[in-house]
């Protein structure tokens, strides 16, 4: 066989294959659905099944479909509007609206003093200062008007929102805000005492052997926790063991996803309560996880059981919104939209099409009917043919700026 005509076969086959799986993510919303497209090469035959996403959508009897995408805006104020129009509470816009205000503006801040991190080694060698970099009056002066312009948003959405309450008084314990505030007060008094019992221990015991300096510090210690949570009722104690659990994180962490206070507290209890009855299981080797089958099995299995549950409460469209708001990878997607001043919709069809990507490229590797020349022919394509469909999704005009702030991943389709 001419092995040429083979490898440029393979290309120009593999090149097909993802164009087609690529387009069908990429094309519009009201485009017609399949369930599915059998793709025939003279490398593998595959049944994609890749429907193209619609974004999240609620239905309502008697109106039309609601689309996170109505609220979203690349304008603050609009966006502010917008939430406060679908009634979220002010405190909670105002804090979406502010963490988004802060990643924009550290991303630009980024941009600005690019320049001079570029040549910081440079500079230190010379003998120059550390701040010294950022002495150059032309970026003094643009960090100037960042920061005015900051200021100048955070004025106008105190306009729509209002002045934020400030709850924090003396005496109160930022990590138990639920409390009232008479023992927010105790609980700094007594967090301030614990504290000194632990240094006139740790001077008392400094030279003692280690076996009783860790006994005592140990008896210290539970001594203190039994009288903090003496100061708790089981409600209050529950709530703040909730507040300060990783699912909280979690949902607190949540990009393009908005509920009501309530809400969201009983998500992140719903995911603890998950976490707690499901117990992620341990390999047997965990330096090498992928090499054990019944670890990857009761893996899948879990995941299996918290997608259902999560879909069962929140709903297809409210489960695959939950999904892409955890997902790293749209925050990162997220900031890039803000940047280039597109709406965040854009960023979920970026997502949609690495994923698809990304899916291809683990198919191919696990290929088992594929020589490794073959294999590594395909890769390639994958990736001429992932840019491609990016470059056009994205734009000329943020092609550079994807490349640069979320384009690493399309390096590894290829290697």
């Amino acid at each position: 066989m001419n092995l040429r005509a083979f490898i440029l076969g393979t290309v120009a086959a593999n090149l097909a294959l993802v164009s087609a799986l690529l387009w069908q993510t990429a094309r519009a919303p009201d485009s017609p659905l399949r369930a599915g497209v059998i793709v025939r090469t003279n490398v593998v035959t595959e049944f994609v099944d890749e429907p193209a996403a619609r974004p999240p959508g609620v239905k309502v009897p008697g109106r039309p479909p609601f689309h996170w995408s109505q609220v979203e805006s690349t304008n603050v104020l609009a966006y502010a509007t917008n939430l406060l129009a679908i009634g979220c509470p002010n405190e909670t816009a105002r804090d979406i609206l502010q963490a988004r205000v802060a990643d924009e503006f550290r991303a630009r801040l980024r941009e600005l003093t690019r320049p001079a991190q570029v040549r910081f080694w440079d500079r230190i060698a010379e003998g120059e200062e550390l701040m010294d970099l950022f002495d150059d009056p032309p970026l003094k002066k643009a960090m100037d008007e960042l920061n005015k312009e900051g200021e100048r948003i955070q004025a106008e959405l105190q306009a729509v929102l209002g002045k934020e309450t400030k709850t924090d008084k003396p005496g109160r314990n930022k990590q138990f805000g639920h409390l009232p505030e008479d023992k927010q007060t105790e609980l700094t008094t007594l967090d301030g005492r614990h504290a000194k019992e632990r240094e006139a221990l740790n001077r008392e015991v400094a030279k003692a052997p280690p076996a009783e300096r860790a006994a005592k510090q140990k008896e210290l210690r539970e001594g203190q926790g039994t009288e903090r949570r003496a100061l708790f009722s089981d409600g209050e104690w529950a709530e703040a063991e909730l507040r300060r659990s990783p699912q909280a994180r979690q949902v607190r962490e949540l990009r393009g996803y908005a509920d009501k206070p309530e809400n969201l507290r009983a998500q992140a209890e719903a995911l603890r309560e998950f976490d707690t009855a499901h117990p992620r299981p341990t390999p047997r080797d965990p330096k090498r996880p992928d090499d054990d089958p019944d670890y990857k099995a009761k893996l899948e299995e879990r995941e299996t059981q918290r997608k259902a549950q999560l879909t069962a409460r929140l709903g297809e469209a409210g489960f695959a919104t939950f999904e892409r708001g955890s997902d790293p990878r749209f925050h990162t997607l997220l900031k890039l939209a803000r940047r280039l001043e597109v709406q965040p919709a854009s960023a979920a069809q970026w997502l949609e099409l690495q994923t698809a990507s990304q899916k291809l490229v683990r198919q191919t590797r696990q290929n088992a009917g594929l020589a490794d020349d073959a294999r590594a022919v395909a890769l390639l394509a994958i990736r001429v043919e992932t840019e491609r469909t990016l470059l056009a999704a994205v734009g000329a005009r943020g092609w550079s700026a994807y490349q640069r702030h979320a384009g690493d991943w399309l390096k590894q389709l290829s290697d």
